[in-house]
């Protein structure tokens, strides 16, 4: 009996480090996102990125004079295990947003000249 309990108990603490020892993907889940100093304006917009086989998928929606539009992603790729570039179309122009995760929240840069922050949602 003593045996069996100290196998279970065993087998318990085990499966738990394997579980702690998964990494979790920190660029997938929607954030809240911002982004600064646009012509004197902040842009507001919700970012979602989930991950299918190996690709990325992210989607933008930013709100421009109350409006909410939907940006044209090109692609989604990561840069290491902090940082994501998300390349995109807007008004006939690409985009870069180079993004670095730290927990929940997100930092970064838009068009080499706009700071961006924000925070997971889900």
């Amino acid at each position: 009996m003593k045996k069996s309990f100290l196998l279970i108990l065993l087998s318990f603490f085990l499966s738990c480090a394997i579980f702690k020892s998964q990494n979790i993907n920190p660029f997938i889940g929607t954030f809240k996102v911002k982004v600064l100093d646009i012509d004197g304006v902040d842009v507001p917009g919700v970012l979602t990125i989930s991950k299918k086989s190996d690709a990325y998928l992210s989607k933008i929606v930013y709100e421009n004079d109350n409006i909410k539009k939907k940006m044209e992603i090109l692609s989604s790729y990561e840069i290491d295990n902090k940082t994501f570039l998300i390349e995109a179309f807007v008004d006939g122009n690409q985009i870069d947003f180079e993004l670095d995760f730290e927990g929940d929240t997100i930092t970064g840069i838009a068009a080499g000249m706009f700071e961006v922050e924000g925070s997971r949602t889900k």
